[in-house]
């Protein structure tokens, strides 16, 4: 089932789909939307009840008026469970979605069941300073500048999940790595005491955020990481 709430930003987009008395909530990283899960999702409906977000300014969810804060994005995605009727939770969050996931954590208490990070950026000051959010290339006749958003990705991604970035910055290139501005000015270290649910990192060595994720454990007590085994990613 597919369906809309109404936020401070205008409607948030989600997938539901399967039952239980378990839900697990499932945040994408950028530029992507809530199809990134479209292998996962039918997986975990097995078992569960599975809510998948579009991040705002991402596949069908409207924008904010601009760059904001991980902490206005998590305003927004509580909104959007409130509106669901998700009292308990479990989120899965990757890369971006893993930082929103991490501050849901630590703001909305007992109502987080579990926390599972796929690849949490949690950079040191230095490195969040020094990041730059990308340019979005100028779109080409030949359509080359496709060619360097499949190239941005890193090379452990398999060739679908390397070519969704492609279709999520074409769908709107004008929010299409807007989600960056949040992440790269949040500061977590205040937030890692708060978070009391069990964490489970998924983690692969060639993920770009491996070394955040190693970090992350270092931070926070209840924190357990899985290496995966596989070959490419998504897992």
């Amino acid at each position: 089932m597919r369906g809309y709430v109404d936020t401070r930003w205008g409607q948030l987009h989600f997938l539901a789909t399967g039952s239980g008395e378990q839900t697990i909530v499932l945040l994408h990283e950028t530029p992507l939307n809530h199809a990134a899960f479209q292998r996962l999702a039918p997986l975990l409906s097995e078992k569960f009840r599975v809510v998948a977000f579009d991040t705002p300014g991402y596949g069908e969810s409207d924008s904010p008026a601009g760059p904001t804060t991980i902490e206005d994005y998590a305003k927004t995605f509580t909104e959007g469970l409130d509106a669901i009727g998700l009292d308990r939770i479990v989120l899965y969050g990757v890369h971006t979605g893993g930082r929103f996931g991490v501050h849901l954590a630590a703001t909305l208490g007992a109502r987080v069941e579990g926390l599972a990070p796929g690849g949490a950026p949690f950079y040191t000051d230095e490195v969040r300073e020094a990041k730059v959010v990308p340019a979005i290339p100028a779109f080409a006749d030949d359509s080359s500048h496709q060619l360097g958003i499949f190239e941005w990705e890193p090379a452990v991604y398999d060739p679908e999940a390397r070519s969704r970035p492609v279709a999520g910055i074409a769908h709107d290139p004008r929010t299409g790595y807007q989600a960056f501005h949040a992440v790269y000015t949040y500061q977590p270290a205040k937030y890692l005491g708060k978070t009391t649910c069990p964490v489970l990192l998924l983690s692969h060595p060639d993920d770009p955020l491996f070394e955040p994720d190693n970090r992350f454990k270092a931070g926070v007590a209840n924190a357990r990481q899985v290496v995966v085994d596989v070959e490419r990613l998504p897992v």
